[in-house]
């Protein structure tokens, strides 16, 4: 290392021997650098034209290096989603058979009117009440959340004030069609395997109102039914596909059932849901045909890499995100799962409240925080039907020219998604096969796989922190020859080895003593002009304008100053 010079401005020298240590440590390290280019910055046997185009190659490959840093950064940062085919053949076994539901057009069993009169009406009921009892019980035979067929004109016509004791539930639920009423016995068969109609399937709310369901697990009766079969065994799965190897059933539908001059239909309803799903949308069956349900599960489940996005640009929840509800929703026993499948049928609940002040159980769970819907609230659901029975989007009324009043839900799905998408086929029964009493209609019903595998699709962040790490990595070391050790080394060189380099060269003392002279320096002024303003004392304001102009800079009339 060249010495210093000595000179009557030690300020001057020591930063002469600053500049030329910190220039012997660049050249240390341009010898010993790892990355490319930098050795011959400071080459001595280098031409100075030969380091200038070394110079200008590294500031290129530096400023390359920051434009595809900054390209991966914004790539990074946007968090882009994508949806890979994780298994092409994932097979059907593997998840739930779906639950299927059977639903009659006509909700009541007309034969049922006299029980239901002792049931509900007092003993001593006049004519007129009985007439409006049965008034109301023919406007139940087409109840069905959004699709309700009775005209507000018509309800307002009935005396439904003189009713309104009854329990619209209890007395729905009393007339509805049974499994004994509608199912053929012995015509259920699962895989192949002939099974008890009417033990498995079970009556459950949906909002086509009460329906016969097999393979559920929300009522008590199908909780049963999987706390004895074992909840590996139950919901049931199934590995095949193809016509007959999955559920099948008949049903026979009895005239005498219906009121007469009914606005029911013969049609019979069939649901594809998931097990732990209260309602779906309904495919209709006509009488006397076989009907083909066929189903194609699909799964695509989101991975814990996209939690640092918001749950609504991923497009789904997880179940530990979902909120905590209030201890009386009656939902909360059901778990978070229920209620993140379930969170369209809330919403909708949530309309007729908001629209009704009230909620009917016959489509929802039962609700403890509001009162229950009376047969005077069938007046309110008849005027707001065409609100109930529409889904409305946000965005679509800018697609639109003439909007319609619907139900806006901001529903997110499950991050492990099932669906089921669902074909029918309709064939006619031969002669033969129909029944000959023309008050029977039989529907027999084939619910089936499609197709033994299903692709099973992973959605997940396109780009990853490790995807960042490795992209910068290979950038760096294509326009740098770098590495993390590189970084690591010049990182050691700016901080620990320049500090070494110092204090094996003494700069730290001579720094030591420079900061020392200055602060006896500093303290020597600041004593001499205490003492100075002391000798000529004067008023304190002329004090102060004098001391404006008399306090001096310790550089500039030095022989006053000490």
């Amino acid at each position: 290392m060249a010495k210093c010079d000595k000179s009557d401005e030690p300020h001057k020298a020591e930063t002469k021997c600053f500049m030329e240590l910190l220039r012997d440590y660049f050249r240390s390290y341009c010898e010993k650098s790892t990355i490319h280019c930098v050795r011959y910055l400071y080459d001595p046997q280098l031409h100075n034209l030969e380091r200038l185009i070394w110079c200008l190659l590294l500031s290129v490959s530096i400023a390359l290096s920051w434009f595809f840093y900054l390209m991966l950064s914004e790539r990074f940062v946007s968090q882009k989603l994508q949806t890979v085919v994780q298994d092409p053949q994932y097979p059907v076994y593997m998840v739930d058979f779906p639950a299927v539901g059977i639903c009659t057009d006509n909700r009541i069993n007309w034969s049922l009117l006299e029980a239901a009169k002792t049931e509900f009406l007092p003993a001593n009921a006049s004519l007129e009440l009985v007439e409006y009892f049965i008034s109301l019980v023919a406007r139940l035979e087409t109840l069905r959340f959004g699709s309700y067929l009775v005209g507000l004109s018509e309800l307002e016509d009935d005396n439904l004030e003189a009713v309104d004791f009854i329990n619209v539930t209890a007395l729905a639920s009393f007339l509805t069609l049974s499994c004994q009423d509608i199912m053929v016995p012995n015509s259920c068969l699962w895989r192949s395997s002939s099974f008890d109609c009417c033990e498995y399937f079970v009556m459950e709310k949906t909002e086509f109102g009460f329906c016969l369901v097999f393979n559920s697990e929300l009522s008590p009766r199908s909780k049963e039914i999987k706390q004895r079969e074992g909840s590996k065994f139950y919901p049931r799965h199934n590995a095949k596909a193809g016509q007959s190897t999955g559920l099948n059933f008949d049903l026979l539908i009895n005239e005498s059932f219906k009121r007469p001059n009914s606005l029911a239909t013969d049609k019979v309803y069939i649901m594809v849901k998931k097990p732990d799903q209260m309602s779906n949308v309904v495919y209709s069956m006509t009488q006397n045909t076989e009907t083909y349900v066929t189903v194609r599960p699909d799964l695509t489940w989101t991975d814990e890499s996209t939690r640092s996005i918001p749950p609504g640009r991923r497009n789904c929840l997880f179940i530990d995100e979902q909120l905590e509800l209030d201890p009386k929703d009656s939902a909360k026993r059901f778990g978070k799962p229920f209620q993140l499948t379930n969170c369209l049928n809330r919403c909708h609940e949530s309309y007729l409240i908001e629209l009704c002040n009230c909620s009917l159980p016959i489509f929802f769970l039962h609700n403890k925080i509001v009162k229950e819907c009376t047969p005077t609230s069938l007046r309110c659901i008849a005027r707001h039907n065409d609100i109930f029975s529409y889904d409305k989007r946000r965005e679509e009324d800018a697609l639109f020219s003439a909007t319609k009043p619907g139900m806006t839900c901001s529903c997110l799905v499950n991050c492990y998604l099932l669906d089921y998408y669902t074909s029918t086929t309709t064939l006619p029964l031969s002669v033969k096969r129909i029944p000959k009493d023309p008050q029977l209609k039989l529907f027999k019903v084939d619910v089936h796989y499609q197709v033994e595998t299903t692709p099973l699709y992973r959605t997940s962040l396109e780009f990853t922190t490790i995807d960042l790490i490795a992209n910068l990595g290979g950038i760096f070391g294509l326009c740098l020859g770098a590495s993390m050790v590189s970084g690591f080394e010049l990182i050691y060189y700016l901080t620990i080895g320049f500090g070494m380099h110092l204090y094996d060269n003494s700069y730290f003392g001579v720094l030591r003593q420079k900061v020392k002279m200055n602060w006896h320096t500093f303290k020597r002024y600041l004593q001499n002009e205490v003492s100075h303003l002391a000798d000529h004392q004067v008023h304190p304001t002329q004090a102060k304008e004098e001391a404006k102009g008399k306090i001096r800079h310790p550089l500039q009339h030095e022989r006053n100053a000490w």
